[in-house]
């Protein structure tokens, strides 16, 4: 690995949280700030693909050798051992670093100004979805767009319903099966890659919800993606899969596929999404008929 010389607080800070950020470990607003920081960084950028590389050459080289019996317990022991001796020397430095980031990206939010390039809103959704099916990633990636990035700094005071006509019935359909506790605070048409998709935001203090709606491109299906799947009470198949702190579950129409994308744990985001299916599913089909 490229041995590297990281020169101010911001870049070890990078240094010490980019394992977890390659591991999809870090908080939404964590891994924002690395991004942002990479756009300035090209040092601590090359580390982060140097690293990258790295994991992906020993995958490759190890995937044919069969693992001696207690070898994964001793290794995981063995870099315990290595962060935490990590931890202790950059223990200060650490705090130090955090403070002077907390209270800057505090001041940024209050004054508005905190936004990413377009190249790093791409980064950050590049890096985040890049462990689920493309197929899955339709949802995923407006999700982290529209709902995380886009409305984080800019979030609606009320509920906003800017809904074709089409769509309508979407809101009370969600509003019988999403939790009380989880208000809407957006019902709108976005646009992503040239996409167009139907969004519905939820959100309070602890959670955010997106149930999304994108027509089918290019025959794709969920069924020829070989994904496995999870039945509804009406049929439909229903498939899920998760990344870092997000959770993804997804089913498709003849025209159309439908996903809830959430930080809820997982079997509650795809029991959500069993639930509305029918009443989705019969929706989606009277508009093709």
């Amino acid at each position: 690995m490229t041995q590297t010389r990281f020169g101010d607080q911001a870049c070890q800070k990078v240094l010490a949280r980019l394992d977890s950020y390659l591991d999809n470990e870090l908080t939404t607003e964590s891994t924002l700030e690395i991004v942002e920081h990479f756009e300035r960084c090209p040092v601590c950028m090359k580390e982060a693909q140097d690293r990258q590389s790295e994991r992906t050459r020993l995958r490759t080289a190890v995937r044919e050798v069969r693992v001696p019996p207690g070898l994964v317990g001793r290794v995981r022991d063995r870099l315990r051992q290595t962060r935490e001796t990590r931890s202790k020397r950059f223990h200060v430095m650490a705090i130090a670093a955090a403070l002077t980031v907390c209270f800057g990206s505090w001041v940024a939010y209050r004054l508005g100004v905190q936004r990413l390039t377009t190249a790093a809103q791409e980064s950050y959704i590049a890096m985040t979805s890049r462990q689920v099916a493309a197929i899955m990633r339709v949802g995923l990636g407006d999700h982290l767009l529209c709902a995380v990035i886009r409305q984080r700094t800019n979030r609606p005071q009320v509920a906003v319903d800017n809904l074709p006509a089409e769509f309508r019935e979407l809101i009370p359909i969600a509003r019988q099966h999403v939790p009380g506790e989880l208000p809407l605070i957006l019902a709108h048409e976005c646009r992503y890659h040239g996409r167009t998709y139907v969004h519905l935001t939820f959100r309070n203090d602890r959670n955010l919800l997106s149930l999304i709606v994108a027509r089918k491109e290019n025959g794709e299906s969920f069924e020829s993606a070989n994904l496995p799947s999870t039945p509804s009470t009406s049929g439909v198949p229903i498939y899920a899969a998760g990344v870092g702190q997000f959770q993804v579950a997804a089913f498709e129409s003849r025209d159309f596929l439908v996903y809830t994308v959430s930080d809820l744990p997982r079997q509650n985001n795809l029991a959500l999404l069993v639930a509305l299916s029918p009443a989705l599913q019969n929706l989606l089909d009277r508009m093709r008929a």
